[in-house]
């Protein structure tokens, strides 16, 4: 507990530093001013005058707004991945504890506080993918243990904080489905469903938010950046090319998201421990990250939390996590470097740039994602991660 404490010391301090490096300022601004109109407005009114897709965020937000102007707003809000940083840290952890020994369970948060990819995303983008990170995590964590009603919660949470973080919702829901078949009846989808309607109720009723506005909501920031892929090297990318026009792709690339995700809840079938549902839940990242088009570069976030506690019981799984999270960092710089004045040295923003860095960035996320794949689909992790 003590190296864990010292971890999140260290983690602190360097999320503070690296605070003070321009980030995403439109990505800022448009936070900020969530802040402030619930500051002005309250939730109750937010929605006549602003519009999120990020409506558990607003909470956070309110109170920055309140406290904070101009400037020191800016900089409050481009922080409040921080909090969550940490707390998900402690949450890897615990998690990490439930596959490996003690010590070699600090990987976990090891490895996440100090990933480039999570500093560069978070506190130096201004972004908060952290939160629908916690949440995802904490709903198959939840699943796993048998816990039904705040696996349904945390599943609607995570949809609440980030609309992509949703669909962890599918391996809960099936999880849920196939306790019911083996003599649980319909209890586990019955509590999935009554905690997922009380975290709903819980966020959304203060904001008048139905579940037709939200969508509508989610619908319209979805058809704003109608392209092929947004800075994710994913085969769109790397293919066609950034921000061209999808047209009709978008539905092959809509069917194609289909299929995979249901090939990534296959394993569900076959076992449900932890292994096997933390591995879904990286598979259903990876299907909405390389398949669809319209898919921003940080869309493989929530990978860097999932994979963290197999990485720790996993040198195999480990040293695939590193390689992804070197690949995962140089796509969020090529981002930041693509639409902002990011500080970066000329020659390297150059070569970043460049279409063959594009490719093989892309390639390598490819083959890490297959491998990790075949790693994680083979009975011998599960003896791994106990030793």
């Amino acid at each position: 507990m003590l190296v864990l404490a010292g971890m999140l010391l260290v983690g602190l301090g360097i999320r503070l530093v690296v605070l003070n490096i321009p980030g995403h300022y439109g990505d800022i601004a448009v936070t900020a001013r969530w802040a402030e109109n619930m500051a002005r407005y309250g939730p109750w009114d937010f929605y006549l005058h602003d519009g999120a897709v990020y409506p558990a965020l607003l909470y956070f937000y309110w109170p920055l707004g309140a406290l904070f102007h101009g400037d020191a707003l800016l900089h409050a809000v481009k922080g409040l991945s921080i909090p969550f940083d940490l707390a998900l840290a402690i949450v890897l952890y615990l998690v990490a504890r439930r596959l490996t020994n003690d010590r070699r369970a600090l990987l976990a948060p090891a490895i996440y506080l100090f990933n480039p990819a999570v500093l560069l995303a978070g506190p130096i983008w201004g972004q908060v993918d952290a939160a629908g990170a916690l949440a995802f995590v904490g709903a198959l964590w939840a699943v796993a243990e048998g816990r039904y009603p705040a696996a349904g919660a945390l599943a609607v949470l995570s949809a609440l904080v980030k609309p992509q973080f949703g669909l962890v919702a599918l391996p809960v829901i099936l999880l849920a489905i196939l306790q019911g078949r083996r003599g649980a009846g319909w209890r586990p989808l019955a509590l999935s469903g009554l905690g997922a309607l009380a975290a709903y109720v819980v966020v959304a009723l203060p904001l008048r938010l139905t579940p037709a506005l939200y969508l509508e909501r989610v619908q319209y920031a979805g058809s704003l950046q109608p392209s092929t892929s947004l800075n994710a090297p994913n085969p769109w990318g790397m293919l066609i090319g950034y921000k061209i026009p999808d047209g009709g792709l978008f539905w092959v690339g809509a069917a194609l998201l289909v299929i995979g995700l249901a090939m990534a809840l296959l394993p569900l079938s076959r076992r449900q421990d932890l292994v096997t549902i933390l591995a879904v839940g990286l598979f259903v990242v990876f299907a909405f990250y390389f398949l669809p088009t319209r898919v921003h570069e940080r869309y493989l976030f929530p990978a860097m939390a999932v994979l963290a506690p197999l990485a720790a019981a996993s040198w195999r799984v480990l040293g695939a996590y590193l390689i992804l999270t070197v690949a995962f960092a140089l796509t969020i710089v090529y981002g930041l470097a693509a639409t902002t004045s990011f500080p970066l040295p000329p020659d390297l923003k150059h070569l970043l740039v460049q279409r063959t860095a594009v490719v093989w960035i892309g390639l390598t996320m490819l083959g890490v994602a297959a491998t990790l794949v075949v790693l994680l689909v083979q009975r011998p992790l599960r003896s791994e991660a106990r030793s």
